[in-house]
């Protein structure tokens, strides 16, 4: 890189840095949002959090936000310089508000632990904070003899790889017990057959039939002596710097239960 091209890249460097300063009305429209703003965002930035944000278990930085009802009125009230929301969520109140000219972010969910660091930075930089993220080894694939752990979500919904939560199983030395590609459902059947040597039971915490995948009796006995683990289920959802301590959880689990 020539002296002239490092200069202009310092330059707009400082200029991002400076763009991001400046927001000091920021509007949240989803619950990992929320979380990310509340780690790092100061409070005179933020003037609403998404309606989800008390739904679900919070920490005590997560307490004490103002919130929005969720209706396009409120949020144009509030008059906010930057709106801030993931890929999957409010996509027609978004693009409502990128057409009466609102300052719309959208973030990616990350799908790997790469593109995790790569998501954080981009909170860090949207608002013009400086903050170490911690350096991460590549994932390994887990050895062949590892435990092999089922993510099993909702409605039997497992994770499979290709995934983020494929890769921090990986890490935490676990193999997936899933190894069809992306998300899918998985087959009573075949659990009883052939039961995983661990679930973790990620799934919110309601009386809905969807989550009541665990009260078969067949899985029961096909579990039976087997550790269930039951984690918040906002915590799988919403990938942040509490993933690392995610990751230290399931390895020491493991060791516990499958360490002689």
């Amino acid at each position: 890189m020539t002296f002239r091209l490092w200069i202009l890249s310092v330059l707009m460097l400082f200029a991002s840095l400076s763009s991001a300063a400046e927001y000091k009305k920021i509007v949240s429209l989803d619950i990992c949002s929320d979380w990310m703003l509340a780690r790092y965002a100061s409070r005179d930035q933020v003037v609403a959090m998404s309606p989800l944000l008390y739904q679900y278990p919070t920490t005590k930085e997560q307490q004490g936000w103002p919130v929005h009802d969720g209706s396009l009125e409120q949020i144009l009230q509030l008059k906010p310089d930057l709106v801030i929301t993931g890929e999957f969520n409010a996509s027609v109140l978004r693009a409502r508000l990128k057409e009466l000219g609102v300052h719309v972010e959208t973030t990616a969910l990350p799908r790997s632990i790469a593109a995790l660091q790569d998501y954080m930075q981009q909170f860090i930089n949207l608002l013009g904070r400086q903050a170490s993220l911690p350096l991460i080894a590549d994932v390994k694939p887990a050895a062949v003899d590892a435990p092999r752990l089922l993510l099993l979500n909702a409605n039997a919904n497992a994770t499979g790889t290709g995934t983020l939560e494929n890769e921090l199983l990986q890490f935490a030395g676990w193999r997936n017990y899933v190894t069809q590609y992306g998300y899918g459902k998985v087959d009573l059947e075949q659990l009883v057959q052939d039961p995983p040597d661990a679930i973790l039971w990620s799934a919110p915490s309601s009386p809905a039939l969807a989550n009541q995948l665990f009260e078969h009796p067949a899985l029961k006995r096909a579990m039976l002596n087997k550790p269930v683990l039951v984690l918040d289920d906002g915590r799988w959802q919403c990938p942040g710097p509490w993933t690392w301590q995610q990751v230290k959880t399931l390895s020491n689990l493991r060791e516990k239960w499958f360490t002689k």
